[in-house]
């Protein structure tokens, strides 16, 4: 889904909705305390370990030299997140 298609269906709501906390259906699980924001930073994966997730640019100094890392996110872009 891209942020032009959920602006279109929640432009399609009717305003009684509008007011109603956001949910995330994921299989039998209603997540229902989610944030939107904007990445402050670039976002980056360790090549040979993405499964550890993404991490802002100021931990790439962080990183041994000899890690490979990628951009996966750029500065600006738009998430939503569960807030734990």
């Amino acid at each position: 889904m891209t942020y032009q298609e959920l602006k279109d269906f929640c432009n399609s709501l009717p305003e009684s909705e509008l007011s109603k906390n956001v949910i995330l259906w994921r299989e039998d699980e209603a997540i229902t305390d989610i944030s939107a924001e904007q990445l402050q930073e670039d976002h980056y994966i360790d090549v040979d370990n993405s499964e550890d997730g993404c991490f802002p640019a100021s931990e790439c100094k962080h990183l041994d030299p000899e890690t490979k890392i990628k951009k996966v996110y750029d500065k600006g872009t738009p998430i939503l997140h569960e807030n734990f």
